[in-house]
């Protein structure tokens, strides 16, 4: 039972990163939405909120990646399996 406990809780951990990520990108597009509409608006020339939307977007980008790629350290499971597999091959050789 604690397998199954256990499971639950990496697969509710690996939601919220993803429920998260979700919320995170919907508040950017709000928030850049209302600084572009508030640019042309007051003042059509420079559109200065290009970089609030580069840098902020960073972040939600990197979010992504967290969120739906590197989740709960797959990647170094990967990695790691790999390495024992050259490991295996080495020591028959």
């Amino acid at each position: 039972m604690a397998d199954a406990n256990d499971k639950y809780r990496l697969a509710r951990k690996i939601a919220e990163r993803k429920v998260g990520f979700i919320r995170h990108a919907a508040i950017y597009l709000l928030v850049i939405a209302g600084l572009a509409i508030i640019n042309n608006v007051t003042y059509g020339g420079y559109q200065w909120w290009l970089w609030p939307a580069l840098g902020w977007g960073i972040g939600v980008a990197s979010h992504f990646l967290s969120a739906f790629l590197y989740q709960s350290g797959a990647l170094v499971d990967r990695v790691a399996k790999r390495e024992l597999e050259k490991m295996d091959e080495q020591e028959k050789t």
